[in-house]
């Protein structure tokens, strides 16, 4: 949590530097006999134009189900969420790919997603679309529960980064 806290501080202290103005993860389970489909609007983060870094940091807990027993459920059980109370992805931004590491479920995987990104003067918004295999980050699903949810879950992202200005 400090070595977050840090980065992220690290990432303000520069006048290239945008924060999520606002964001959406949006993650969807297609599975033969349920789809489950989650948002989150609660993420925090930043990214360096100078250094092209970016930090981003979702609280897991602030995704929103259709059903109160889903989201408990999933956090409980499958994200464990009282030991694992966010998802955290950091890297660099290349040639058209946020390249990193996410942290979810106490487990670390590099990741490289494409982005499409739209530059204006005080503003960078970001979308992309990649997937999650829940086996890389050690998430279990009882056997009983195989056809309720997928083992690879389809993640979308759309966030607005607005211009940082210190007062």
């Amino acid at each position: 949590m400090v070595k977050v806290f840090l980065a992220f501080a690290l990432l303000l202290f520069n006048n290239e530097r945008y924060i999520i103005e606002s964001s959406r993860v949006e993650f969807y389970s297609y599975a033969p006999l349920e789809d489950i489909t989650a948002i989150n609007t609660e993420s925090i983060g930043a990214i360096d134009l100078s250094t092209d870094e970016f930090l981003i940091k979702i609280p897991v807990t602030s995704f929103e189900f259709p059903n109160k027993l889903m989201q408990k459920h999933f956090n409980d059980s499958y994200l464990e969420t009282d030991k694992y109370p966010e998802c955290v992805f950091r890297g660099k931004i290349i040639d058209g790919k946020a390249d990193g590491e996410i942290t979810l479920h106490g487990k670390t995987n590099k990741l490289s997603v494409p982005i499409t990104t739209i530059e204006s003067e005080r503003k960078i918004e970001i979308e992309t679309n990649f997937k999650i295999i829940l086996e890389d980050f050690n998430i279990k699903v009882p056997r009983l529960l195989f056809q309720n949810i997928a083992e690879d879950i389809d993640v979308n992202v759309k966030s607005v980064f607005t211009k940082y200005i210190s007062e």
